[in-house]
């Protein structure tokens, strides 16, 4: 009772004002701030403007924009409220947001000379954040745990106790930040650079050997989520799936067998176990990894649509392009799409351009209503919904490059193919390289670049491309590294496609040109075909004659 007095007492000191939140209301009537919330929510409005006057508000005015003030200070009050005993919640976030909550309490109790109350719920939120290894709350707790229980003797013997934790969690919790510290140094060059460059790999196994003491000595979730990240680097740079994928479900199993079993942090190498077995063709193991982890999560946030894309990806890999048919559209359509990153976003839009270019290639098989829905696909308007990509020069702008391409041949759009292929030539000389991480992108446009070397003429660029296919086979594709570059199809799928648009390309001229010589019905049709004919004889000659040595 001591501590609710004192608990009472500060409150009625300083005065109980009414709660800003959204529910907040005025003669039982829904207040217009709730009113706003849930019509952004629902998207009642295309923009400010329409919203201001929904509210008889001026736009643009100072009496919209206090209310906009006001609407979002409710918003983040009310985020303290948040109801964590929902079924999206699981234990290991429920534990850090409800901790988070009650350590911003229990600071207000302390500083405001709530000293009993203070003790006893920052001793409540030291036995939570132990269980869970919150080391950063486990050290600020115990700090200012030590300093309260100073003026009262019955804490006397807590003291000694307290003082060699803090000292324990203390020096583990500086492990956590200097393993943290590490990885982002380690991961900061590779993401600012075009590639994964050879030389970054002994920095990565040198820091892997001296960060292993303290992976050792300290089993606590963050440490070991941060250690195993990095372990996990080297086996994926040299391209060792075997390993890479032992060493990904390893760590899963490691934070599955934990107490709290920290689900952000098993989901994270449930991720990676995925990739690694895609990248060993073992995509239906992966696609049900994928689906099972999806599962586990709240549908429509991040890591539930990465997993998402990662089916996907297994189902472009294994030739499913139906299942990625129905997951890219159902994807664009969800209703919390517009909430995951912009880049994430485009990634999908991507994948939709290559299954609207299968479409019209008819490799992909849709019904009469989705078929007519792809060839409402437009190049122009699909390249202005990928802003990052398209600028990015890192490689996630090449798939925008090749698909663009594949796009102008096919509508024989040959004068802009031949621009583009150009064009994709200095890109090439500029960005890549043939004899780094770079090859199969590399000789993949090479292949292309033969097209038009070769005058579309079907023998020569078959002479041509077995050359650069031979050497792709030796380049690795890692679909790991998101920022260089995605292998949505494999390269040789893509070019087998090609190859049949241009031998299309020609049976129809061929085609074409048959039913001239066998139309009886058009006088014209015939004389045009004897000038053809006369002109390409005379050419012959002229070709002959200018070639012979002269006297």
């Amino acid at each position: 009772m001591d501590t609710l007095h004192e608990i009472i007492q500060l409150l009625d000191r300083y005065k109980v004002r009414q709660i800003e939140v959204l529910t907040n209301a005025s003669e039982g009537k829904e207040s217009r701030y709730f009113e706003c919330y849930a019509g952004m929510r629902d998207g009642r409005w295309e923009s400010e403007d329409d919203m201001a006057i929904h509210f008889g508000l001026e736009p643009g005015s100072k009496a919209f924009t206090r209310f906009k003030n006001e609407v979002r200070k409710r918003l983040q009050n009310s985020i303290l409220f948040i109801d964590t005993s929902l079924p999206e919640f699981n234990d290991y976030n429920r534990a850090s947001i409800t901790l988070t909550q009650q350590w911003a309490i229990a600071k207000v109790l302390m500083h405001r000379g709530a000293r009993r109350a203070f003790i006893e719920m920052a001793e409540q939120i030291l036995k939570v954040a132990i269980y869970y290894e919150f080391l950063d709350i486990v050290e600020e707790v115990l700090r200012h745990l030590i300093t309260s229980i100073m003026p009262f003797p019955q804490y006397n013997k807590d003291f000694s106790r307290y003082m060699k934790m803090y000292e324990e969690y203390k020096e583990a919790h500086d492990a956590e930040k200097f393993i943290w510290k590490s990885v982002n140094s380690l991961i900061w060059p590779l993401v600012t650079r075009k590639g994964i460059p050879s030389e970054h790999l002994e920095p990565i196994m040198q820091q892997i050997e001296a960060l292993r003491p303290l992976a050792e000595r300290y089993p606590y979730t963050l440490i070991q989520s941060h250690y195993r990240s990095i372990e996990l680097y080297g086996p994926i740079f040299s391209n060792d799936w075997d390993t890479a994928l032992r060493k990904a479900r390893q760590a899963k199993s490691f934070f599955e067998d934990k107490p709290s079993r920290p689900i952000f942090h098993v989901l994270k190498f449930a991720q990676q176990e995925s990739a690694c077995l895609i990248m060993l063709l073992r995509f239906e193991e992966a696609r049900a990894l994928c689906r099972k982890s999806m599962g586990m999560l709240t549908e429509g946030i991040s890591m539930w649509f990465k997993f998402w894309e990662m089916d996907t990806v297994a189902a472009f890999q294994s030739g499913e392009y139906t299942d990625a048919w129905q997951s890219v559209r159902s994807a664009l359509r969800h209703p919390r799409f517009s909430t995951i990153s912009i880049m994430d976003q485009e990634s999908w839009r991507v994948f939709y351009g290559y299954l609207c270019l299968m479409a019209r290639l008819r490799i992909l098989s849709l019904s009469p209503r989705e078929k007519g829905e792809t060839e409402k696909f437009r190049l122009s308007s699909w390249l202005n919904d990928l802003p990052l990509h398209s600028t990015d020069k890192r490689g996630a702008n090449i798939p925008i490059l090749i698909l663009q391409m594949l796009f102008l041949l096919t509508e024989e759009r040959l004068e802009e193919f031949e621009n583009r292929t150009e064009a994709l030539r200095k890109y090439r000389q500029r960005n890549l390289e043939l004899d780094s991480e770079h090859l199969r992108t590399d000789c993949f446009i090479r292949l292309l670049e033969s097209i038009t070397k070769h005058n579309y003429q079907m023998k020569r660029i078959a002479q041509e491309s077995g050359k650069w296919l031979e050497k792709m086979k030796m380049g690795k594709t890692n679909i790991l590294d998101y920022s260089y570059e995605l292998e949505i199809i494999p390269y040789e799928r893509q070019w087998e496609w090609t190859v049949e648009v241009l031998k299309k390309s020609r049976t129809e001229a061929l085609s074409g040109l048959q039913n001239l010589v066998k139309s009886k019905s058009s006088v014209t049709h015939r004389f045009t075909l004897l000038f053809v004919l006369c002109n390409f004889a005379l050419l012959l000659i002229f070709s002959a004659t200018s070639q012979l040595p002269s006297r």
